[in-house]
C-alpha cells in the first residue's frame, strides 16, 4: 500500500466509512507513467518501452547488499516469461497456462489468484509452450490473454472475472501469449499462430466492456496496399502474427507493433516481399489504420520474426534530432528507424558471422539475400545459416538508458540447419502446423548468449557479458547506473551500466526467461524477477525447472560479497550440436 492509499485507509477507519478499493491507473496515469517513480504500470514500464527506472537507491556501490526479501511459488513447472506489473502496493504477475497472481508487493502475501479452464487438446496447437508474458492494468481491471485465444478482464482487487471475450477459435491454431497494452481506453491485443497458417491481426477492445473497436490485419487483402506482394491466395494463410506487445507515442498518436514470420517458411512458394510480415507497423490507435510499415526481412525464409517490442527514444544522430524507434531483430541486426515515417536511419549487426544476407542497403536497409543460404521447397538441407531462427534477439526485451543514450541488448550467436519439404508435402489444413520445413539449431563454438551495451548515437558497441547458454531474459536499466538481467544457468545479476562489470548475482535455481522490474514502496526500492525454465529454452537443454517470483531489496546491515562474474556450466545436458565439419 502506498502513502496515498495508507492515508485514505486511516481516514476511512477514523471516520467509520466503508473501505473502498482505490481505482487503478487512468489514461492520464498511463501517459504520465515515466513520472511515476515507484510503480511499474505496463509491460515496458512506460509507453516508450524503455524499461528504464528513475530509481537510484540501489547503486553500483551498494548492490552487493541486495538480498531476497520474499519469494512466491506460482503454479506449474512450464516456463515463466512474464514482466510483473506493480500498482498501489500490489504486484500482478502471470505464470504458465495464463494463470494470474496478485501479491502484496512488500510482504509477498498472496491476495488472490485466477486460473482459466483450458479445453482438452489445447496443447496440440501451441507453438512454444504454455507461456504468458504478463498483464495490463487499467481502472479496476487487470487484463490477461489466454492460450485458447481469449481476452479476460479480472477485478484487480478480487481476481473475479468481470468480462471475457473470445478472440479466435483456438482449434485453428490461434493462441495468445503476449501482454496486452491499454491505449486511450482500449485494450490492444495480438495473436500467435504464425506456424499454423493464420492471417495475423491486431485488435482493439473497449476496456470497460470488451466490445471490439477495430481489427487490423497485418497481411493485406485484395484491394489493399501490399496485397500485390502475395501471389495468388497465399495472403490467406500468410502468417504475420502479432504475438508480442507494442509501444505508443501519445504525441504522434501512433501505435507501434512488430509482426511475425510469413507462412509457410518455404519462401519460394510465396514469391514477393510478403508485406507486412517480419516488420514493424505504425497504426492510428483510434481507427487501427496502418500509417506506415518497415519490413526487416522481405520474403523471409528463415523465421526471422520482427516481434519484440520496439523502444521509442528521442535521439540526436548526425547533429539532428530524431524521434526514433529502436528494435533488435532475430535476423541479427539492430535497427534505428524514424518513428514518424518509418524511414530507415541505420542498422548494425548484433552477432558475428551473419550469412543469410551479404549486407543491407545503406539508404533503405533492404537486405541483399545470399541465395545459397535460402532454403527451398526441395527437400535439401541448408546449413549453417547464421543466425539461427531463435535470433539474433528473439522476443525478450532490451532496455534503454536515455541519460547515457545506451541500449542494453540480449543477443545469441548460433546457427541452424533448415530443410524445406517438397511442394507436394506442403498443404494447408486448418489447425495443423503449416511450416513446410524442418529446423535444427547448432552451436558455433564459444559462448552463445551475450548481454551487449550499444551507444545508439555513436553507433558503437561498448561492452558485453558472455554466457555459455542462450540468453532468453529481458533487461532492466536504472538511473543509478545498473543493468539487471538473468541467464539460463539460473543467475539473476546486476552489472555496471558503464563498464559491464558484474557486481552482484543470485542463484534462483532455474533458468530465467522473464524480465525484471523495480519499484519503490515506503522509501524502499525493490527488484523483482520470475525464474522458471520452459518454453523455447527448454527445447535445447535440460536443467532444473522452477516456478518462483523473487523480490529483492537492500540489506544494509549485512555487507555482501560481489559476484565473481565467472560462469560455470554444471549438470546441463546439452541438446545443441556443433555445426558439422
Amino acid at each position: 500500500m502506498n502513502i496515498r492509499s495508507l492515508c485514505s485507509w486511516f481516514a476511512a477507519v477514523a471516520l467509520g466509512l466503508p473501505l473502498v478499493a482505490e481505482a487503478g491507473p487512468s489514461d492520464a496515469d498511463l501517459v504520465a507513467a515515466a513520472k511515476n517513480r515507484g510503480e511499474w504500470l505496463m509491460y515496458g514500464r512506460t509507453y516508450d518501452n524503455q524499461r528504464f527506472s528513475p530509481l537510484k537507491q540501489i547503486t553500483p556501490a551498494n548492490v552487493k547488499n541486495l538480498r531476497p526479501v520474499w519469494t512466491a511459488a506460482l503454479n506449474f513447472l512450464d516456463g515463466l516469461e512474464a514482466t510483473p506489473v506493480v500498482n498501489d502496493g500490489v504486484i500482478y504477475v502471470t505464470g504458465s497456462h495464463s494463470n494470474v497472481f496478485a501479491y502484496d508487493a512488500v510482504t509477498g502475501r498472496r491476495l488472490w489468484s485466477w486460473a482459466p479452464e483450458e479445453p482438452e487438446g489445447l496443447g496440440t496447437v501451441l507453438c512454444c509452450g504454455p507461456v504468458n508474458r504478463g498483464v495490463a492494468i487499467y481502472g479496476d481491471l487487470v487484463y490477461v490473454l489466454t492460450l485458447d485465444a481469449r481476452l479476460v478482464a479480472l477485478n484487480k482487487d478480487t481476481g473475479k472475472v468481470a468480462w471475457e471475450t473470445v478472440i479466435h477459435d483456438w482449434k485453428l491454431g490461434v493462441s495468445a501469449t503476449g501482454a496486452p497494452l491499454v491505449v486511450k481506453g482500449m485494450v490492444i491485443a495480438g495473436i500467435g499462430g504464425g506456424e499454423y497458417g493464420v492471417r495475423g491481426y491486431l485488435r482493439a477492445y473497449d476496456a470497460k466492456t470488451g466490445d471490439v473497436k477495430w481489427t487490423t490485419y497485418t497481411i493485406p487483402g485484395p484491394g489493399e496496399p501490399g496485397n500485390e506482394s502475395w501471389p495468388g491466395d497465399t495472403w490467406k494463410t500468410g502468417g504475420g502474427a502479432t504475438w508480442q506487445s507494442g509501444a505508443f507515442d501519445p504525441e504522434l498518436n501512433l501505435l507501434y507493433w512488430g509482426t511475425g514470420n510469413p507462412g509457410p517458411w518455404t519462401s519460394n512458394l510465396r514469391t514477393g516481399d510478403n508485406k507486412w510480415t517480419a516488420s514493424l507497423i505504425a497504426l492510428d490507435p483510434d481507427t487501427g489504420k496502418i500509417q506506415w510499415g518497415y519490413q526487416y526481412t522481405p520474403n523471409d525464409g528463415w523465421d526471422y520474426d520482427g516481434n519484440n517490442a520496439p523502444i521509442l527514444a528521442n535521439l540526436t544522430i548526425g547533429g539532428k534530432p530524431v524521434k526514433a524507434a529502436l528494435q533488435t531483430n532475430r535476423n541479427g541486426f539492430f535497427y534505428v528507424l524514424d518513428r514518424t515515417s518509418g524511414k530507415f536511419i541505420y542498422a548494425v549487426p548484433t552477432v558475428e558471422g551473419i550469412n543469410w544476407t551479404t549486407g543491407l542497403d545503406p539508404v533503405t536497409g533492404r537486405p541483399a539475400v545470399n541465395e545459397k543460404m535460402r532454403p527451398l521447397a526441395d527437400g535439401k538441407p541448408v546449413l549453417p545459416i547464421v543466425p539461427g531462427l531463435e535470433g539474433g534477439t528473439n522476443w525478450f526485451p532490451m532496455a534503454f538508458n536515455p541519460d547515457m543514450g545506451v541500449a542494453f541488448v540480449p543477443t545469441n550467436t548460433w546457427a541452424m540447419a533448415l530443410t524445406g519439404y517438397k511442394p507436394e508435402d506442403i498443404k494447408y489444413e486448418a489447425g495443423k502446423v503449416f511450416m513446410g520445413m524442418d529446423y535444427k539449431m547448432h552451436t558455433l563454438g564459444g559462448p552463445i548468449g551475450r548481454l551487449r551495451a550499444f551507444d545508439v548515437t555513436k553507433k558503437k558497441w561498448l561492452w558485453e557479458i558472455p554466457s555459455p547458454l542462450p540468453v532468453f531474459a529481458g533487461v532492466l536499466a536504472t538511473r543509478s547506473g545498473l543493468v539487471f538481467t538473468g541467464d539460463q544457468l539460473g543467475f539473476f545479476y546486476a552489472a555496471d551500466a558503464k563498464t559491464g562489470k558484474v557486481l552482484w548475482r543470485y542463484q534462483t535455481g532455474s533458468g530465467i526467461n522473464a524480465s525484471p522490474v523495480t519499484y519503490e514502496i515506503g522509501g524502499k526500492q525493490y527488484v523483482a524477477i520470475l525464474s522458471g525454465l520452459g518454453g523455447d529454452p527448454s527445447f535445447y537443454y535440460a536443467a532444473p525447472k522452477g516456478n518462483s517470483l523473487f523480490v529483492f531489496a537492500l540489506d544494509n546491515a549485512t555487507p555482501g560479497k560481489a559476484g565473481s562474474g565467472q560462469w560455470g556450466v554444471t549438470d546441463i545436458e546439452g541438446a545443441l550440436t556443433p555445426v558439422p565439419k
